[in-house]
């Protein structure tokens, strides 16, 4: 039987599903799938008609963090610990970066090696995500927001696995 997202719990699915593929081919199509998947979760939880109102609650806060209703401000000193400034970020790829400038605030996607030796193939060429100067580890942020998501699912739906 073919998976079906009819709701933000299939949704969940299939961010898992694409978790698993980045990690295991480190290709950008997959990290892509990932933000892209990350970034609607909100919309699909707000929008969704059976989810418990904490849920929503917190869906509402994150979205509208994400989409600067009260100013975009986006700190990457503060990314690798900060939910608020890493769904900032994937909300910037995610919809700004299609209309990139030369600006060095737009973030950009770069593979660095990683390869150690003795190696094992196929040696994994890690993307980082650049703005400007920064670099930040574009798998440890995919982690750290799907866990906040995945946290927050599973309080609300005990048999979410």
């Amino acid at each position: 039987m073919l998976p079906q997202i009819t709701d933000y719990i299939g949704l969940m699915g299939k961010l898992k599903y694409n978790l698993d593929r980045y990690k295991k081919d480190n290709n950008i199509y997959e990290l892509l799938d990932c933000l892209m998947t990350l970034n609607a979760i909100p919309e699909w939880i707000v929008n969704s008609k059976n989810t418990k109102t904490s849920l929503t609650q917190i869906a509402e806060e994150k979205l509208a963090i994400m989409k600067g209703k009260n100013g975009f401000i986006l700190d990457e000193t503060k990314l690798s610990l900060n939910i608020n400034h890493q769904l900032r970020l994937i909300r910037l790829i995610c919809n700004h970066s299609k209309h990139k400038t030369d600006s060095i605030l737009i973030p950009r996607i770069q593979k660095k090696y990683g390869g150690t030796l003795p190696a094992s193939f196929p040696i994994k060429l890690y993307n980082i995500i650049a703005i400007g100067e920064n670099e930040y580890d574009a798998e440890y942020l995919l982690n750290s927001v799907a866990n906040f998501w995945f946290d927050a699912v599973k309080l609300e739906n005990e048999n979410f696995k």
